[in-house]
């Protein structure tokens, strides 16, 4: 079952198979989690927003196209979700040692773990706003129109949130090398 493509896996979840989507929660909770995380920049927030994601994702089964990919489909709903959660904080989530977050794996060499580090933190040391823009356009591929339907905001404020943002990151990677 676990070769299985993801299309053969949906539709025996469709049909109730629980071995299917078993599978298919093994091969995405962790992309779910990560996607969550990077926006949110919080543990729980990322459990709680990747978790209702793939249950959302996995009882609209019936309403997903399997001639698309299904990663890119449940990382829509993963960011929708990681989204609200943020809103309901109004934004305002803390930022503190445990709360910095490093989603990816380490590089080949010292020195290229410490840019990704560096960049890592740089990034979690934006305002919430700054940050999710960032997240979504970066690291979750997202075009600035869909980030601004995602977000519900015009596509001008996405892209000032955008240069902004980067410019504030240009500027502490810049204090770092310069430190």
């Amino acid at each position: 079952m676990r070769r299985k493509p993801d299309t053969e896996l949906i539709v025996l979840a469709r049909r109730g198979s629980t071995a299917a989507v078993d599978v298919l929660f093994d091969r995405y909770w962790t992309f779910a989690w990560r996607a969550a995380y990077a926006v949110t920049a919080d543990r729980a927030l990322a459990d709680d927003a990747g978790q209702e994601a793939i249950e959302r994702a996995f009882s609209s089964l019936h309403r997903f196209d399997e001639t698309r990919p299904f990663g890119p489909w449940l990382k829509r709903i993963v960011v929708n979700r990681a989204i609200d959660h943020l809103r309901r904080r109004r934004l305002e989530v803390v930022h503190d040692e445990e709360t910095t977050f490093h989603a990816w794996s380490l590089g080949d060499t010292a020195d290229e773990e410490i840019r990704l580090w560096a960049v890592s933190d740089a990034v979690a040391s934006l305002g919430a706003a700054k940050r999710v823009v960032i997240v979504l356009h970066y690291w979750l591929d997202l075009p600035l129109d869909e980030i601004a339907g995602v977000l519900g905001l015009p596509v001008g404020t996405v892209a000032s949130r955008l240069a902004r943002a980067k410019a504030e990151l240009r500027t502490a990677l810049e204090d770092l090398r310069v430190g």
